[in-house]
């Protein structure tokens, strides 16, 4: 029961945070919003891998990984910005916004576990 309470602490924080942080930049002609939230969650979760590892999946690192990270990060809204500047036409941007998310994310995730192992 103690690890459903930190899983739930921890994505309400998270979606409460990327909804602040997608509001604020989402008025772009980008949904730059989206795709910060998603670079720096894949870090964090990265940066939690190399400090942790994969293994005692704790209460608490549960609550920070799929609660807090799970929460902040968000795939349905990524989809639904590429889709919807697809359907607008804009294909070339839509493309782009799938190469930057993709290559920044995992660029991100990478750097996060190289810092968290230091």
């Amino acid at each position: 029961m103690l690890t459903v309470v930190w899983v739930a602490v921890g994505g309400a924080v998270g979606s409460v945070t990327r909804y602040w942080i997608s509001a604020s930049l989402n008025a772009f002609a980008y949904p730059w919003g989206t795709v910060l939230v998603n670079v720096v969650g894949s870090f964090f979760l990265g940066y939690l891998v190399g400090r942790w590892g994969f293994g005692d999946p704790t209460p608490v690192r549960l609550g920070l990984s799929v609660g807090l990270l799970g929460g902040f990060t968000t795939f349905s809204t990524f989809t639904l910005d590429v889709v919807g500047l697809w359907e607008a036409g804009r294909i070339t941007e839509s493309v782009f916004v799938v190469a930057v998310s993709l290559v920044l994310g995992v660029g991100a995730a990478v750097a996060g576990l190289v810092v968290g192992r230091a």
